[in-house]
């Protein structure tokens, strides 16, 4: 397999395990601590909840774990299948943008954004410092 193909693939392996992680975190946050009433799926009642302040921190924290963990994996991830630095930090780019676009769409408080927009990149590009190599691939 060449090195170009190799790196694309690890980019994309990093990020669907990445988004895995990010959606079980937000279902498990969904399940345990959603507001009483409050309808998940529609998207106006959740603006409207967080513009309040309604939804418990254990919810948004559980969110932001997510983000944090899914850094860490998919970037470690990247770097085992993709053998080079660079699997990294392509993984680590489109992640952030990720984290940046779920931001942008919903009305977070402001440590979600700073967590987010600082800690994301920093710890996927840390997670790839030590990284484990896939062989065979």
């Amino acid at each position: 397999m060449s090195p170009l193909v190799r790196r694309t693939a690890a980019v994309v392996v990093g990020c669907a395990v990445a988004i895995g992680i990010v959606r079980l975190l937000e279902e498990l946050a969904h399940q345990v601590t959603m507001p009483a009433g409050l309808d998940p799926t529609n998207i106006d009642q959740v603006k409207v909840a967080l513009e309040r302040g309604e939804f418990p921190f254990a919810s948004l924290a559980l969110v932001f774990a997510g983000w944090l963990l899914a850094a860490y994996l998919g970037s470690r991830i990247a770097m085992g299948i993709g053998r080079a630095r660079i699997a990294s930090i392509g993984f680590t780019v489109i992640f952030t943008a990720s984290v940046i676009r779920d931001l942008t769409s919903l009305p977070h408080p402001t440590w979600m954004w700073i967590g987010g927009v600082l800690g994301v990149p920093l710890i996927a590009l840390g997670a790839a410092g030590e990284s484990i190599t896939v062989r065979g691939l």
